[in-house]
């Protein structure tokens, strides 16, 4: 397992902006600094739940404050951009970290955000689907000369060539987040890595199932298979609570300020009733993002992952406007105490077979929730 550092830090308004994005250099180059491989982006507007919005600009400048790490988006919400715009942007990145971009891609489902940008939220899958058939045209073009496109949602036509070119040839690495088994079949059939949401490992094994057969189906050869495997990645909040601290209570704050930009985020709601809102808090720390307590206590919530041979864990220490310091020493903690351990652990061939015989149930449902 390789530990990579996750971008997502929110922002309490306009007069914290500049101080959260300093502080999130500040920590990228600490946590460089401890071992960490990658950055990892991702992309939210207008309500306060990411303070620079725009990834393709922030892996810009990433790439340049803490260069040699990986840099990958998790993800950049394609509905919501212009194809040609992006993989220009994407091949421009790929020069900027000599080769070590990889392209996480999704749709989004934040009603503010297709709200701001005039697009109808419902359209979102076919937009997207129409955008990635496109860069697939824009990263192995037809012609030196040029290509057009003439679709539902994009119109064009391109005269040359999208430059510059990326380093990785055809395109940079393209990882997926989705839930859907057709969807993440058609991501194992392709050789893209597939990006991991909160869920427990019981629905982790049912999403690798149809993972897997994509890739059996399509007949990846070995090669393919272990660079999809690299960045299929996991993400977490985490939070290494000091020896004897009650990190419930010294967190109480930031649990609540992310409960409520999440809420807002993800659905539009500025707010909800206090005992609605209570119920959310409790299902986002039985079931959500986080993982916390001692060092002893993450570890294990994070080593039935470790076992099923996820290679790359996305950690999250930012978040809920945690203290800057209360983050760098969440960060060593989990450096000193937890991140050893993880490496030791050899993956178990038989946990993924055994975790889809014993949910069956999960592994054969129309849609993984």
């Amino acid at each position: 397992m390789r530990f990579s550092y996750y971008l997502n830090p929110q922002t309490p308004g306009p007069d914290d902006d500049e101080r959260v994005i300093d502080e999130v250099f500040g920590q990228l180059e600490l946590a460089r600094s401890m071992g960490f491989t990658d950055a990892w982006i991702t992309e939210h507007h207008f309500t306060g739940y990411n303070v620079y919005s725009d990834p393709t600009t922030m892996a810009a400048a990433v790439s340049q404050r803490v260069p040699g790490m990986r840099i990958g988006f998790a993800v950049a919400v394609v509905a919501l951009a212009h194809p040609i715009r992006f993989v220009t942007q994407c091949n421009l990145l790929d020069q900027l970290t000599k080769g070590k971009l990889v392209v996480g891609v999704g749709s989004g489902n934040a009603p503010d955000e297709y709200d701001g940008f005039g697009l109808d939220r419902d359209e979102r899958y076919e937009r997207m689907h129409e955008f990635l058939d496109v860069c697939d045209l824009a990263w192995e073009p037809p012609s030196p000369d040029g290509f057009e496109h003439h679709g539902k949602y994009f119109d064009f036509e391109v005269h040359g060539r999208i430059i510059p070119a990326p380093i990785q040839r055809p395109r940079p690495h393209i990882a997926v987040a989705t839930g859907t088994p057709e969807r993440i079949e058609m991501a194992g059939r392709r050789g893209w890595s597939l990006l991991l949401g909160p869920q427990d490992v019981e629905f982790i094994a049912a999403r690798l199932q149809y993972y897997f057969k994509g890739m059996d189906d399509a007949g990846l050869g070995a090669e393919e298979r272990a660079r999809a495997w690299q960045h299929t990645s996991l993400v977490r909040q985490l939070y290494v609570a000091e020896d004897g601290e009650d990190w419930l209570e010294e967190l109480d704050d930031v649990l609540d300020t992310y409960t409520r930009k999440s809420l807002r985020a993800n659905t539009g709601i500025d707010d909800l009733p206090k005992d609605d809102m209570a119920k959310r808090r409790a299902e986002y720390l039985k079931h959500g993002w986080l993982h916390a307590g001692t060092a002893d206590e993450v570890f294990e919530r994070l080593r039935p992952f470790a076992e099923l041979g996820i290679s790359n864990l996305m950690c999250w220490f930012n978040f809920g406007h945690m203290a800057d310091e209360r983050i760098r020493a969440s960060m060593t903690r989990f450096h000193e105490r937890v991140m050893p351990r993880l490496q030791e652990i050899k993956p178990r061939e038989d946990l993924l077979p055994a975790l889809i015989e014993v949910n069956r149930d999960l592994a054969t449902v129309a849609s993984i929730p």
